[in-house]
């Protein structure tokens, strides 16, 4: 319930015929999972059913991430991906994304670890 109330988290869902199939969540300041910078947007989650995988569901979902951190006017935007998760890791460097950090955590017994993408963000002047 914390996150739900946090000043600096968001959550921006996709509806179709008044169901949702997406989500994004965000985060910023000390809102972060990981203290990267107070000039940065953390994507934590864009979570999309699966019968709606290919559909642009989460293309959406994340240029509404990048619209708001053009909006807030952050240096960049990171996230965490499962090293294992080969689809969500293509879709981010396809958006520009690049690694530049691995973080190991624990899931039960097993050790688990995210790579860290971020993308720099182009301010629009006008």
């Amino acid at each position: 319930m914390a996150e739900l109330c946090h000043d600096e988290s968001e959550f921006y869902f996709a509806v179709l015929e008044n169901n949702v199939i997406g989500y994004l969540k965000i985060n910023t300041g000390q809102a972060q999972t990981e203290n990267q910078s107070l000039q940065a947007l953390e994507i934590e989650r864009i979570y999309v059913l699966q019968e709606f995988h290919g559909r642009k569901v989460g293309q959406l979902l994340f240029e509404k991430a990048l619209a708001l951190a053009q909006k807030k006017a952050v240096s960049f935007i990171w996230l965490g991906v499962w090293e294992k998760n080969s689809r969500a890791i293509n879709f981010y460097r396809k958006n520009g994304f690049v690694a530049f950090d691995k973080h190991i955590f624990q899931l039960g017994d097993d050790k688990q670890i995210d790579i860290m993408m971020k993308k720099t963000i182009q301010l629009q002047h006008g």
